[in-house]
């Protein structure tokens, strides 16, 4: 499977737009598999976003222009395309996972689904085997796509 995050921006954003034609008919749980498997592609760095800086974080155009995604960027992702799509019960937390490592979660529908934790699957867990949970708040993303 091609990856598109090693494409030029015309041809992710190209993408990102089919992706989420795709889906717009499909249930909450395959929206989540589906949206959290396409960002688990993106190319990782280890800084891009702060989360005490969330107003300045781009919008979902220049995030997929700028092509560099940390944790935060990951999930950034992830959030945006679920909020296009429709899906209004989602939270962004940080986090320490059972491992000591640092974890940016995406969490849909009361934490019914858990994205951007484990490569490849969408969990349906309690939030028990993390530690140090911070939830942010996302009103300024939300601004930034007029949703």
């Amino acid at each position: 499977m091609l990856n598109i995050f090693l494409l030029d921006f015309y041809s992710r954003l190209r993408a990102w737009h089919q992706h989420k034609e795709d889906l717009k008919e499909a249930d909450v749980e395959t929206i989540c598999v589906e949206v959290d498997r396409f960002w688990q592609r993106c190319p990782m760095s280890t800084r891009y976003l702060h989360p005490d800086e969330i107003g300045s974080w781009p919008d979902p155009w220049n995030l997929l222009n700028d092509n560099t995604y940390c944790l935060y960027g990951r999930a950034l992702g992830i959030l945006y395309t679920l909020m296009l799509l429709g899906i209004k019960e989602v939270d962004l937390i940080d986090g320490i996972d059972d491992n000591d490592e640092s974890v940016v979660l995406i969490l849909v529908d009361n934490a019914k689904y858990i994205m951007n934790w484990c490569p490849e699957s969408v969990l349906n867990t309690n939030l028990t085997a993390f530690k140090n949970i911070r939830y942010l708040n996302t009103d300024p993303l939300v601004k930034k796509i007029g949703k």
